[in-house]
């Protein structure tokens, strides 16, 4: 029983010691001027950037569990099916970061992130104006049809800022 904690402890240590160093040799002085360039995801016809658009954040590390998947999905399904013509334009955007890949580790300080994330931003003229954290994604991810329509309806009040 004894061995089993040490293992345990060790292993947490390591986690833990793993993420502060990843995280550490990324930092840098990013600005916010244009958050959009550090997703994987470019949704068509948002190849040129529009100045005003909304840009939702599916933030992530390395690991990740099973409920952390179904953040992304869920979030992802929200977005395509609330929001098919604002994708298509380009006035929403949906990106998914890894925080622990080079160059993407200015987004925990940018967005106070501290667990795997749905942050909303809003450009106005290339330059943020407004972010929001969806933290009540965890709260409800046992229920797909109210996880769906609280990222609904929050995406949709930032669009409505956007022309």
């Amino acid at each position: 029983m004894k061995a089993k904690k040490i293992a345990v402890i060790a292993l947490l240590v390591f986690v833990v010691g793993s993420l502060a160093y990843a995280f550490g040799r990324e930092f840098q002085g990013a600005g916010l001027s244009d958050p959009g360039t550090g997703g994987k995801e470019n949704p068509p016809g948002a190849a040129g950037q529009r100045p005003d658009r909304v840009v939702v954040y599916y933030f992530h590390a390395m690991v990740r569990c099973p409920s952390c998947i179904t953040i992304e999905n869920y979030t992802r399904e929200a977005i395509e099916t609330g929001f098919p013509d604002a994708l298509r334009d380009g006035r929403l955007q949906w990106r998914v970061v890894n925080v622990e890949e080079p160059g993407n580790s200015h987004f925990i300080r940018d967005y106070q992130l501290y667990t795997q994330s749905v942050v909303v931003v809003e450009m106005k003229g290339g330059k943020q104006t407004r972010w929001k954290n969806l933290e009540q994604v965890w709260n409800l991810l046992g229920d797909k049809a109210a996880f769906i329509g609280y990222v609904q309806k929050e995406v949709g009040a930032y669009l409505k800022g956007v022309s």
